[in-house]
């Protein structure tokens, strides 16, 4: 959990910065003391009363320049990192720095003597609860310690003993809305990551509404330097469901614990805290499906194998839940789904099951059709689509097929099969697209609109004599459309003639 350095060549020192770093650089030259972490209990033999002993000596050359030089070019690295920092004080100036690249941002830094980077950035920075880390990372992972940096204390234990101002610090600065529980706002979901910090017995619990591409548990030892900084933490995916059956073996009650691969992932930070709750969903609810048992699941309810059940319960549309009902109805399998939304759970049976989903809803004939030519809408359209080829099937073949039709009778007939297969707002879409200028025409459209009841709003688009005329050829419409067979063909005629067009109409044999 280091991080990584790349140096970025240097520049010229901004004033401001200049001043701070000597600032600090005087701070120490006064009082190294200010550098160490507080021991949180007491130690036989505390690592950094060595430490302390060599920076004080140092201490006594503070004011030459030469000599910390000098002292900063051999012996232990942090203490020479100290000679380089307090040299800047005596010097009084920092003509350049060096730039570095850290996860946290650009970082300046003045090169003293011959000392590692990261200890002389520690150092330069040691008021900084991030940057100071960087001095410290050897002697925490070496002697095996804890040390716990926040904006106002700098800590040290022998195991995990995590302050209890840290604990604030981070739970305050979480990437989360979390409350006074350490809950995000919706306590009650059903999939929640919950990452416990042991040695403060402190739980922090979003749901997965709330989760974003983060990573929780590194933010919350990201201010933790040692062998391992996240061997105070544990971290559980908590993913509940309400039984609506009553099954004779409760697969969801049963435990599951987490893969072992996938906590492994989390805590060296591979992945976000979005990207482990959907894996450790998906990973369930595989072995759920793996149980043999035929179990259906949608959202955070589990309906055992109650089948009339979940489709009753799933969202969608008539054709969508037709579709399920019948593939579930024809074959042996369960459906888990994380969603109760029909075209999701669609999608995700789409590979395996679209062909029988499809056959539930339509012909042969029509699926054939709808692979060949409807190949790049999605699964939930296609279901749709089916549906309505399926209708528009058999609403024509109970109406008449014609050999000629002239201007108007095309017209006339092409917004009655419209409404009969998809209602009366795609008469209107049509009427509206078409926008015909022949004064004839426009009146059939304002009487099928009068017809249809989607006229109001419309009127604006007609002239007075389109809109009587149209009114008065709602009547015909209007009985056009509640017919089929001879009499769609008898209430067709009517239309026409009573349009004033006197164009033939004959039908096939």
């Amino acid at each position: 959990m280091r991080p990584r350095l790349r140096m970025r060549g240097s520049k010229i020192t901004p004033k401001n910065l200049e001043r701070e770093l000597l600032d600090k650089a005087k701070r120490l030259a006064e009082n190294p003391k200010i550098l160490m972490p507080a021991c949180q209990e007491p130690c036989r033999k505390c690592d950094f009363d060595d430490l302390l002993r060599k920076m004080e000596s140092i201490a006594r050359f503070k004011d030459e320049p030469e000599k910390l030089i000098s002292l900063a070019s051999w012996g232990d690295q942090l203490v020479r990192a100290y000679a380089a920092t307090i040299s800047l004080a005596a010097a009084g100036k920092i003509p350049y720095l060096a730039v570095i690249n850290l996860p946290i941002g650009e970082v300046s830094y003045a090169v003293r003597g011959k000392v590692d980077k990261e200890k002389l950035i520690g150092i330069e920075y040691f008021d900084d609860p991030d940057l100071r880390l960087l001095a410290f990372w050897e002697i925490a992972e070496k002697r095996d310690l804890h040390l716990y940096s926040s904006s106002d204390k700098f800590s040290c234990s022998s195991e995990p003993s995590v302050p209890a101002e840290y604990v604030r610090e981070m739970i305050s600065t979480a990437p989360y809305k979390i409350d006074r529980q350490n809950k995000c706002p919706h306590p009650d979901s059903s999939v929640s990551l919950n990452v416990i910090w042991k040695s403060p017995n402190v739980t922090i619990s979003v749901c997965q509404e709330c989760l974003s591409d983060v990573n929780l548990l590194h933010h919350l030892a990201s201010r933790i330097a040692a062998r391992e900084p996240t061997d105070d933490f544990e971290v559980e995916v908590r993913y509940d469901l309400e039984c609506r059956s009553d099954c004779s073996r409760c697969l969801v009650k049963e435990p599951y614990q987490m893969n072992p691969r996938l906590r492994e992932e989390y805590f060296e930070g591979k992945i976000d805290d979005r990207t482990l709750v959907e894996k450790f969903v998906r990973e369930k609810l595989v072995w759920l499906k793996g149980s043999g048992e035929e179990i259906f699941v949608a959202g955070s309810i589990c309906f055992g194998t109650d089948k009339k059940a979940f489709i009753e319960q799933i969202r969608g549309s008539e054709a969508e839940k037709a579709a399920l009902s019948g593939l579930i109805s024809s074959t042996r399998m369960s459906i888990i789904s994380t969603t109760d939304q029909a075209g999701r759970i669609i999608s995700d049976l789409w590979e395996e099951h679209g062909e029988k989903l499809l056959s539930q809803i339509a012909s042969p004939t029509v699926v054939e059709s709808l692979r060949r030519e409807n190949s790049n809408l999605a699964p939930p359209q296609l279901i749709q689509e089916a549906r309505r080829l399926e209708m528009a099937r058999g609403i024509h073949s109970s109406l008449p097929e014609y050999a000629r039709l002239g201007e108007v009778g095309r017209y006339v007939d092409r917004l009655a099969r419209l409404y009969k297969t998809e209602g009366k707002s795609a008469v209107a879409r049509l009427i509206e697209k078409e926008k015909h200028r022949e004064h004839r025409l426009r009146a059939v459209s304002y009487g099928f609109l009068v017809a249809v009841g989607e006229s109001e709003g419309k009127a604006w688009q007609f002239t007075k004599e389109e809109m009587d005329f149209g009114s008065y050829l709602s009547t015909f419409a209007s009985k056009l459309l509640q017919n089929d067979g001879d009499e769609y063909h008898d209430a067709l005629q009517l239309i026409v003639q009573a349009s004033g067009s006197v164009e033939q109409i004959e039908r096939k044999h």
